[in-house]
């Protein structure tokens, strides 16, 4: 598995332990404040799922079609971008401004991913004869 990969993984399962103790402090909450589930919502989505959705698509999608990763280094621009998006996004929510920032982040991250994949999987032509 490569780095890139790997990093997307590692990242989603940090995600997801967060995520997971943020689910515990609510239930054991009579009420909680509407940033602590609008960040467990998103840790779970955007960090755990979707971290999980880049990495392992990163390591099989070009596989399937017999073709390495069109850009690896879109690839690492797009893990900071996703990661520095969604820490920002929860974090800055109350703060609209910045949140629609980091949200932004979080768009073109996976616009980056969609390309990349996207041109990993047409094959290459042959050459001629």
């Amino acid at each position: 598995m490569s780095p890139l990969s790997k990093n997307f993984v590692r990242a989603s399962l940090i995600y997801f332990f967060i995520a997971a103790i943020l689910g515990i402090i609510m239930i054991s909450m009579r009420s909680y404040p509407a940033q602590l589930l609008f960040s467990h919502v998103h840790l779970n989505l955007l960090g755990w799922m979707s971290m999980m959705i880049f990495g392992v698509g990163y390591h099989i999608l070009p596989r399937f079609s017999g073709t390495p990763l069109a850009y690896p280094k879109i690839g690492a621009l797009q893990f900071y971008l996703a990661n520095i998006g969604l820490v920002g996004l929860v974090c800055f929510r109350p703060i609209h401004p910045l949140a629609e920032i980091f949200a932004g982040l979080l768009v073109v991250s996976v616009g980056l991913f969609v390309f990349n994949i996207w041109m990993s999987m047409i094959p290459p032509k042959p050459e001629p004869e």
